[in-house]
């Protein structure tokens, strides 16, 4: 016994549904996932040349990203190096006192940044 379908049934029965929709999933959205996501809608021997210019802004976006944080890296390194170039100028002082034992002195080096402050006596450079 088999099932007997007219025309429009068999119509109804094959037909799809289909909804197109774009969501993100994860990361945020910037100027460049929305650009391609509006490139992806445009006719197509139009949409492939955006994506293409898309591509090429977006690797000329992360060369000048690099750059602007590589001269940062940089400028920050200097002030280092200027930093500890100023703490090496300090010198030590260098004192020696005659010991109990004979022919041995009792030798002192010591550097002002790193000698105990007289109201704590902790090291200033470590935190209390």
């Amino acid at each position: 016994m088999g099932l007997l379908l007219n025309q429009y049934d068999y119509n109804i029965l094959i037909m799809k549904f289909e909804r197109k929709f774009e969501y993100e999933w994860g990361g945020e959205e910037n100027w460049y996932t929305r650009s391609k996501r509006w490139a992806r809608n445009q006719k197509y021997p139009f949409n492939e040349i955006y994506l293409g210019i898309i591509k090429w802004l977006w690797n000329q976006w992360i060369e000048g990203k690099i750059k602007i944080e590589m001269a940062a890296i940089d400028k920050r390194a200097k002030e280092i190096t200027e930093q500890w170039e100023e703490e090496e100028k300090v010198t030590p002082t260098f004192t020696t006192e005659p010991s109990e034992v004979e022919g041995l002195d009792t030798i002192s080096l010591s550097r002002p940044s790193y000698e105990r402050s007289e109201d704590n006596q902790e090291y200033p450079h470590e935190p209390s």
